[in-house]
């Protein structure tokens, strides 16, 4: 088995099916582009890739429509550079946009991975499976992938950062192997740097920052206790495998580099080497006899006998950035001040934003409210004194107006009301009507300061799946339909940070 890996969550598989003809190739998350649609960010590291590093190219795997795993712009490079057309390998969650990949990648071999249900593709055994995390995120649609021969198992766990604190969690992984004789066993996590760099951002100087980075050490030796301490319910444990790989790959995600390199500096406090050293330390206090390395991008690994017995520069790839350029520097006078506004401050029809925006809150927040428990909208109603109220600020940043939308008790039915006291949520119109629109979505706020309030439900309910497919499907449309014009991400992010 080779594995390469090209930055963030993306790889390259090579496997050897168990017919004995050439090794089967799989490409998972091509997100090349060194830009994200959603985040208005950039990728770290830079990646500059050859397409005849992927040549030949049995198969595209998708994990989820994330835009970092998702990426229209690179899918449509692929499609009309490649030699061959590879096969797409998407998870049933991502049905309902058959009509329109079909459409942009005219041609293609689609290929449903149904849950918990094996497929064979081209002399291996595939087999594909749902977060059993019942806790709703925005993630829910992330497809755990496994891969298999005869003597070797792949399992690329995404974003779904499965359960590993219970023991459902871990028998999920476990019983892949069945009667499996397993020769290497190689799992590759991903690991989001997202919470420890949001935590960063939010700082107000040195000291703020230092006290939010050890909390942020802290989350994570405990997030990672919860991952290899054993269950008593298992017979076997997951962990326990001598020629299990574990690859921790890091999700690099910053400010482009054309905004500011210093904030490679202030914004990876916890990094894939780190994390690779914490989880070491705590599966060797386990006794765990596992490999653990960091995934490394531009390189190329080859497992045989569940050890890495070789690793090397991937062919036909370049990095562009250097590990050691986003060393952190807690000291670093560098802190965030954007200007509080909406992403596209133009003026707009106020009426037509206020039916729309109405009607997102009773027909797309409210029943997610209600339905989440988390926490019931009982108590959210009765801690804030019977009522809710999402205050909604309409116009340019010159003159704006502010109008409340009311839940309470007595009409358990968002409405219209005067802006009075302090609201429990606070958003731009246009901000709104972006996400609606599919030019925004939730992740779109690193542009600017968002308006403070004790709560943003509102906001992070657009990012869950399944409420909000309609909204997927526009944006990932716009976007494939912006690539196939020739037009790029990298001006659709930058003009942003140009206004500022």
């Amino acid at each position: 088995m080779k594995l390469t890996a090209l930055g963030h969550s993306c790889f390259l598989l090579e496997i050897a099916p168990a017919n004995g003809e050439r090794p089967v190739r799989i490409l998972g998350d091509p997100w090349l582009s060194d830009y994200l649609i959603g985040d208005l960010q950039g990728r770290y590291p830079r990646m500059r890739i050859d397409n005849a590093a992927f040549t030949p190219l049995d198969a595209i795997f998708l994990s989820h429509s994330h835009t970092d795993h998702l990426d229209p712009y690179a899918l449509i490079r692929l499609w009309n550079e490649l030699d061959s057309r590879p096969v797409i390998l998407l998870p049933e969650s991502l049905l309902f946009l058959e009509e329109m990949f079909a459409e942009y990648l005219p041609a293609a071999e689609f290929v449903f991975l149904r849950h918990d249900e094996a497929t064979s593709f081209r002399g291996l055994d595939i087999k594909a499976f749902f977060n059993p995390e019942t806790g709703a995120t925005n993630e829910d649609d992330v497809m755990v992938l496994t891969v298999r021969n005869k003597s070797e198992l792949f399992v690329n766990e995404s974003d779904a950062v499965l359960p590993f604190y219970h023991p459902m969690g871990r028998f999920k992984v476990q019983e892949l192997i069945g009667d499996l004789d397993v020769e290497t066993f190689c799992f590759h996590c991903i690991r989001n740097e997202g919470e420890a760099t949001m935590s960063m951002l939010a700082s107000r100087n040195p000291e703020d920052r230092a006290e939010r980075l050890e909390r942020s050490v802290e989350r994570t030796y405990e997030e990672i206790h919860e991952i290899f301490a054993p269950h008593d319910e298992l017979d076997e444990d997951l962990w326990m495998h001598e020629r299990l790989v574990r690859f921790v790959s890091g999700q690099g995600i910053c400010y482009p580099q054309q905004v500011d390199k210093r904030w490679n500096r202030v914004l990876f406090p916890i990094r894939r080497e780190d994390r690779v050293r914490m989880e070491r330390e705590i599966a060797e206090s386990y006794e765990c006899p596992i490999t653990i390395e960091e995934f490394e991008p531009g390189v190329t690994y080859e497992l045989r006998a569940g050890e890495i017995v070789s690793q090397e520069a991937a062919q036909g790839v370049e990095v562009l950035d250097a590990e050691s350029d986003r060393q952190f520097d807690p000291a670093l006078e560098l802190f965030e001040n954007f200007p509080e506004g909406p992403l596209r401050s133009e003026a707009r029809d106020v009426e037509s934003q206020k039916q729309r925006i109405l009607a997102a809150l009773n027909e797309r927040f409210l029943p997610h409210l209600i339905g989440s428990r988390n926490p019931p909208v009982e108590h959210i109603l009765g801690e804030s004194g019977g009522e809710y109220r999402v205050r909604v600020r309409f116009g340019a940043t010159v003159d704006p107006e502010d109008l409340d939308y009311r839940l309470s008790f007595k009409q358990l039915v968002f409405s219209e009301a005067a802006a009075e006291g302090d609201p429990d949520e606070h958003y731009w119109a246009n901000d709104i009507e972006d996400v609606l629109d599919g030019t925004a979505d939730e992740f779109s706020t690193f542009a600017r300061h968002p308006l403070p309030a004790r709560a943003q439900r509102f906001w992070l309910s657009f990012g869950l799946p399944y409420l909000n497919n309609d909204l997927i499907e526009q944006k990932l449309r716009y976007h494939f339909e912006r690539a196939s014009k020739g037009e790029s991400l990298e001006e659709w992010v930058l003009a942003f940070y140009k206004k500022l």
